[in-house]
C-alpha cells in the first residue's frame, strides 16, 4: 500500500510540474505577442501623429499670415480715418464697421492660433512618449523584429515592412535572416513600383551574402525587374547565373523558362556573362 501511495504521489508531482512549464511557455508567447502588438500600434500612431503635426504647422503658418494681413489692413483703415474730414460722417461709419469686423477676425485668428499651439504642445508630449516606447521596442529579439516586419509585409504595409526589415539588417547584419530580410525589402520596393530601390536591395544580397540561399532569389527577381526596365542583357546574365550557380533551386527552373521565352539557349557558359553598367 505504501509503495502504491508513493507511486501515485510521484505521478501527481510530475503532472504538476508539466502543467507549470506549459503555463510558463504560454505566458512567454502571450508576452511576445503583446510586445509585437505594441510595436505595430506605435508605428501606426507615429505615422498619424506626424501627419497631424504637418497639418497643424501649415494651419499655424496660414493663420499667422492672415493675422499679419488683418493688422496691416487695420493700420491702413486707421490712417484713412484720420485723414477724413469731420463732415464725412457716413464714410466714417462705414470705416468703423470695417474696423470692427477686422478686429473680430483678428481676435478669432488669435484664438485659433492659441488652440493650435496647445494641440501642438500636446502632440509633442505624445510623440516624445512614443519615441520612448519605440526605444524600448528596439530591444526586441532578432526573431521578434523579423516576425513583426514579416507581418507588415503580409498585410501589405510595405513602408512599415521596409522599416522593420531595414532595422533588422542594421542591428543584426550577421543574423541568420539578414539576406532574407533584404530580399523582402527588394520585393516591397518592387511592389510599390520602385525598381531602382528594389535592384539595389537585391544587389546587396548578392554582394554581401554570397553564401546564402537567398542569392538565387535575389538574382532571379533582379533579372525580372531588369527585363521590365528593358535591360535585356543584364537580365540574361542574371538568369544564367541562377542556372549555373544554383541549378537545383526553383529559381533555376523559372530562369530556364524565362530564357526559353526570350529565345535564348539555356546551356550554361563556363563563366557568367558580364553585366552591362547602367
Amino acid at each position: 500500500m505504501r509503495i502504491r501511495f508513493y507511486y501515485c504521489l510521484l505521478i501527481i508531482l510530475f503532472t504538476g510540474l508539466s502543467s507549470a512549464q506549459a503555463g510558463t511557455k504560454e505566458e512567454l508567447v502571450r508576452l511576445q505577442n503583446d510586445v509585437l502588438a505594441l510595436q505595430n500600434q506605435f508605428r501606426e500612431f507615429s505615422k498619424s501623429v506626424s501627419e497631424k503635426i504637418d497639418g497643424l504647422k501649415t494651419l499655424v503658418v496660414q493663420l499667422k499670415d492672415e493675422t499679419s494681413n488683418s493688422q496691416l489692413a487695420l493700420k491702413q483703415l486707421a490712417s484713412i480715418l484720420e485723414s477724413q474730414t469731420s463732415g464725412a460722417q457716413s464714410a466714417d461709419s462705414e470705416v468703423l464697421r470695417e474696423i470692427r469686423a477686422l478686429s473680430t477676425k483678428v481676435d478669432d485668428s488669435a484664438t485659433r492660433i492659441s488652440a493650435l499651439a496647445q494641440q501642438l504642445s500636446e502632440l509633442k508630449v505624445q510623440y516624445q512618449a512614443l519615441n520612448e516606447e519605440r526605444a524600448a521596442a528596439s530591444s526586441m529579439s532578432p526573431e521578434a523584429m523579423h516576425s513583426q516586419a514579416l507581418r507588415d509585409f503580409v498585410q501589405e504595409n510595405f513602408d512599415l515592412a521596409i522599416q522593420g526589415f531595414s532595422a533588422y539588417v542594421d542591428n543584426y547584419p550577421g543574423g541568420d535572416r539578414a539576406a532574407e530580410a533584404l530580399c523582402y525589402i527588394g520585393e516591397a520596393h518592387s511592389r510599390q513600383n520602385r525598381p531602382s530601390e528594389a535592384i539595389s536591395a537585391f544587389t546587396r544580397v548578392i554582394n554581401d551574402y554570397p553564401g546564402t540561399d537567398s542569392v538565387a532569389t535575389a538574382l532571379y527577381k533582379r533579372a525580372i525587374i531588369e527585363l521590365a526596365m528593358q535591360e535585356k542583357a543584364n537580365a540574361i546574365a542574371d538568369f544564367r547565373a541562377v542556372i549555373q550557380d544554383f541549378p537545383a533551386t526553383p529559381e533555376a527552373a523559372k530562369a530556364k523558362s524565362e530564357l526559353q521565352r526570350l529565345g535564348i539557349k539555356t546551356t550554361t557558359p563556363s563563366k557568367t556573362a558580364p553585366r552591362k553598367s547602367r
